[in-house]
C-alpha cells in the first residue's frame, strides 16, 4: 500500500512541476535597435554605454555588438562608422 501512494504522488508531482515551470516562464523581451555613428576616440564600449538600459549587462552587450556588426578588431573603429546596437527595453517603457 505504501508503494502505491508513492507512485500516485510521483505521478501527480510531475505535471505540477511542469505546470509551474510553464507558468513562471517569461519570454525574452524584444530588443530595441539603435544606429550609432562612431566619432574619433569612441570605443564599442563607449557607444554601447550611450544607449544601454539598466537591464543590459555591458559585457554581453559589447560582445553581442561586436559579433552582430562583424567587427574583427574593436580597436580599429573608424570615425563615421555606423554601429548597430540592440538593447533591452527599460521596464515600464515597453
Amino acid at each position: 500500500m505504501r508503494i502505491k501512494w508513492k507512485k500516485i504522488m510521483a505521478t501527480l508531482a510531475i505535471p505540477a512541476v511542469i505546470a509551474a515551470g510553464v507558468y513562471a516562464y517569461e519570454p525574452p523581451a524584444e530588443l530595441i535597435e539603435y544606429h550609432v555613428e562612431a566619432d574619433r576616440g569612441d570605443t564599442i564600449w563607449s557607444l554601447c554605454a550611450k544607449v544601454a538600459s539598466d537591464d543590459d549587462c555591458m559585457e554581453e552587450l559589447v560582445y553581442r555588438t561586436v559579433k552582430e556588426n562583424h567587427i574583427t578588431d574593436p580597436r580599429e573603429l573608424q570615425p563615421g562608422q555606423m554601429i548597430v546596437i540592440h538593447v533591452n527595453p527599460m521596464k515600464g517603457c515597453e
